[in-house]
């Protein structure tokens, strides 16, 4: 039985072994027509890959600008948490001041998941709500929800393009094991084509040696050795 491919390898690995596979058969014509298979597996685990490629930049540029949203509602929460302590008369055990933290402090507030930092902005804002008229209202409530916003925005955006990456997981798994029925499939063939020969058979299916693998490069030759006097 032919080496198996890891059920955990990458896409990667299983581009570079399906391509070294195609390319070997279409080399020889007496192989040749087992190729097909493998060019139609090379398009599709390049597809895979492709894809693969676009989510995980998905996710890191979803990942950065959450990270940015972040850090601006931090900086928005401590202004107004600077601007609610002002309009306390710098009493932290009185309004406003008891309205807005008396669970928690601004500063605490921004060390806080992202989830309950959203939770937190929609709550000043429904506590600003119930009196627009007041100065902290009408200062406060369009910079808030613009920064609260912003940042559940950002956080729908991360949590999407990780959920994506969930299928795409799938289908490189289902696509291993495709690949792996296919080897056992192969090897009968060959050794049906070169019987009694097992080191030509095994030339085709080279790239799946664990010894060596498909992205290795190839050695360079040990240096000779120095002969005395030279």
């Amino acid at each position: 039985m032919s080496t198996k491919m890891k059920e955990n390898a990458s896409i990667e690995t299983a581009v570079n072994v399906v391509d070294s596979i195609s390319a070997a058969l279409e080399s020889d014509p007496a192989a040749s027509l087992l190729a097909p298979p493998w060019v139609a597996m090379r398009n599709k685990a390049d597809g895979l890959a492709e894809n693969g490629r676009k989510l995980d930049r998905d996710a890191l540029r979803a990942r950065s600008r959450l990270t940015v949203q972040d850090s601006q509602w931090d900086t928005t929460v401590a202004a107004f948490g600077r601007a609610v302590v002002d309009a306390s008369g710098g009493r932290r055990d009185q309004a406003p001041y008891t309205r807005f933290f008396a669970k928690t402090t601004p500063s605490a507030a921004q060390d806080f998941g992202i989830g309950r930092e959203i939770e937190l902005g929609r709550s000043w804002l429904a506590e600003l709500s119930r009196n627009p008229s007041e100065a902290l209202a009408q200062i406060w409530t369009p910079k808030l929800k613009e920064a609260t916003d912003a940042l559940e925005m950002a956080f729908n955006q991360r949590n999407d393009t990780m959920k994506a990456i969930g299928p795409q997981r799938t289908s490189v798994v289902l696509f291993i094991d495709d690949v792996n029925r296919e080897l056992d499939r192969l090897e009968g063939d060959l050794k049906k084509l070169f019987p009694g020969n097992p080191d030509r058979v095994a030339s085709y299916l080279a790239a799946t040696r664990n010894s060596r693998p498909a992205t290795e490069p190839d050695q360079p030759p040990e240096p000779a050795p120095v002969t005395a006097g030279k």
